[in-house]
């Protein structure tokens, strides 16, 4: 009888087991994880009855898994010997502190406040874990979780009311180059059609601020994960704010030409619905845009040498 012995390749191939001693960081990363989840369930609960219910945040489903992404990337790109870590007893008194203030303002029912507690304590836990190796890799996706939380309703109201006046001011502009006839009254635009008046009413209940958020949370995203020069990160991320009013306004001015070429009010809401889903692909080809006359414009390795300090030129030895 003859006996079946394992191919080198196969004999070759590590095990799980090694695979995860290759990996020493991750049962605590697991286990910390794991933990201010189940500390913070209630929160993430409410938080998430926020991104369902409002329009305007239901953006903080994809929050989690992209900052695991970039914290993955991260660990991969920056690799460390890591080592538990014995932390010093002001990162414990700091942890203690963030979950004092977390009992302190949910007695006094501050939601927004005990939910954005969430983001110090997973800094902390991370610098806790892994010391500061782990802190030196970890920050990017932790300070990405800030697009988890709402706006806080005074500073909603504060950004929701000027987005929208631009949003109107703008798309009556672009309707009337466009040859359409519309006159705007507050916020609501009414356009004339060949079925009479028609009021738009998509720029006062359609402000933009969804889509800047969402558009903030996608550029930080890809100018943490793509690598590019610092003074570039910055102008993609100064971006975000007119490639959201642009985009917002494109879909205001499609909405306005499909209200005044369809008639129904079934086909005013599939066109206004039509016109919110193309959004998002607008502001990304924007966004690629830019990035694509940046890199045409300015050489990253052109660039990075014009900042260099110049170094003096060796004289000619003499024969």
């Amino acid at each position: 009888m003859s006996q079946a012995y394992p191919s080198p390749a196969a004999a070759s191939r590590p095990s799980p087991l090694d695979r995860l001693r290759d990996l020493p960081w991750l049962p605590s990363a697991l286990a910390g994880g794991a933990l201010l989840a189940f500390s913070y369930a209630p929160n993430i609960l409410d938080l998430a009855t926020i991104w369902e219910n409002e329009p305007n945040y239901s953006h903080g489903f994809l929050v989690p898994p992209i900052a695991a992404v970039i914290l993955w990337r991260r660990l991969a790109d920056r690799p460390y010997e890591w080592s538990p870590s014995r932390a010093s007893w002001a990162a414990w008194a700091m942890l203690a502190a963030i979950l004092a203030l977390r009992l302190f303002v949910y007695e006094r029912s501050m939601s927004w406040l005990e939910n954005a507690t969430l983001i110090p304590a997973a800094g902390l836990i991370a610098y806790v874990l892994g010391g500061r190796e782990l802190f030196a890799r970890a920050w990017p996706a932790v300070l990405f979780l800030v697009f988890m939380l709402p706006l806080p309703p005074s500073i909603n109201t504060m950004v929701a009311m000027p987005l929208q006046r631009i949003a109107t001011i703008g798309s009556c502009f672009v309707l009337q180059l466009t040859g359409l006839w519309v006159v705007p009254a507050g916020n609501v635009i009414t356009l004339s059609t060949p079925r009479g008046p028609q009021q738009l009413e998509a720029a006062l209940a359609c402000n933009g601020l969804s889509m800047l958020m969402t558009l903030a949370a996608t550029v930080t995203a890809t100018v943490i994960l793509i690598p590019m020069p610092t003074w570039k990160r910055l102008v993609v991320l100064a971006s975000a704010v007119p490639i959201a009013l642009v985009s917002n306004i494109a879909r205001i001015v499609a909405t306005g030409w499909l209200y005044y070429l369809l008639e129904g009010e079934t086909a005013h809401q599939r066109a206004h619905d039509w016109s919110g889903y193309l959004m998002m692909p607008l502001a990304l080809v924007l966004v690629g845009a830019e990035l694509w006359l940046l890199s045409w414009l300015f050489d990253d390795e052109q660039a990075g040498a014009a900042v260099r300090p110049i170094s003096p030129v060796p004289a000619p030895r003499r024969a």
